[in-house]
């Protein structure tokens, strides 16, 4: 186990250790995250250590949206216990295989119509003629993971669209995840539709090349509280 999950769990950058309910807060986080981090998640664990920041930081009664739904989503729905979780994904035998080892996921089937190609030849008119689906704007999301459908060939769907109805629904509270942002699609969508935030209020958090796995880069545009806006 790397020792990053070994250790106690702080995400408020602080170093000293202030009361017992401290230390149950820390036992939780690091409870969940052994019990539901599986080694088939593609996510370094740097960035599933900025993933269970967010959804804590918006807690308790969190909303996270995800869309894509990987060995990972166990994970962040049980981080998000005393919130709604709810994931987006486009295969629908890839969710009745999700769904029978974990019931209690919230998973909505997604039909996209655009492929990465067609994202990439006229994004301008993508980005007008989006409609958000009804389960998209029904609620203020605090986390908001893009992280589906496929998109690492020209005929796959894509995300534009989750890009898209994300920078429509995101306040400036939430805060956004766009894995696979080394990608032309992902990092041109992102930097366009985000590029208020991109500059000041995000970082890039690597995933190191496996045996398994290529290198791959996720970006973190943070969300920012808004009592810290008014204060």
């Amino acid at each position: 186990m790397n020792q990053i999950f070994s250790m106690p769990v702080r995400f408020d950058s602080q170093n000293d250790v202030e009361d017992d309910g401290d230390d149950r807060h820390e036992s939780f986080l690091n409870s969940v995250l052994r019990d539901n981090y599986s080694h088939d998640a593609q996510m370094s664990h740097i960035q599933i250590e900025a993933v269970s920041a967010a959804i804590r930081s918006r807690g308790p009664k969190c909303n996270m949206l995800v869309f894509g739904l990987g060995n990972d989503s166990p994970l962040w729905a049980n981080l998000n216990h005393d919130g709604y979780t709810l994931f987006f994904e486009n295969a629908p035998q890839w969710i009745a295989k999700v769904k029978s080892q974990h019931p209690e996921l919230n998973v909505e089937h997604m039909n996209y119509s655009t492929t990465v190609a067609e994202s990439m030849n006229n994004p301008a008119a993508l980005v007008r003629s989006a409609e958000l689906p009804d389960s998209v704007k029904a609620r203020r999301w605090d986390v908001i993971l893009v992280d589906g459908p496929m998109g690492y060939l020209p005929n796959l769907p894509g995300r534009a669209l989750p890009l898209v109805w994300t920078a429509l629904v995101a306040e400036n509270a939430t805060h956004v995840f766009v894995d696979d942002y080394e990608r032309h699609l992902e990092q041109s969508y992102a930097d366009f539709l985000f590029a208020g935030r991109a500059k000041n209020r995000s970082v890039v958090l690597p995933r190191p090349a496996t045996p398994k796995l290529n290198a791959s880069n996720m970006l973190w545009l943070f969300g920012v509280s808004d009592s810290l806006i008014k204060s």
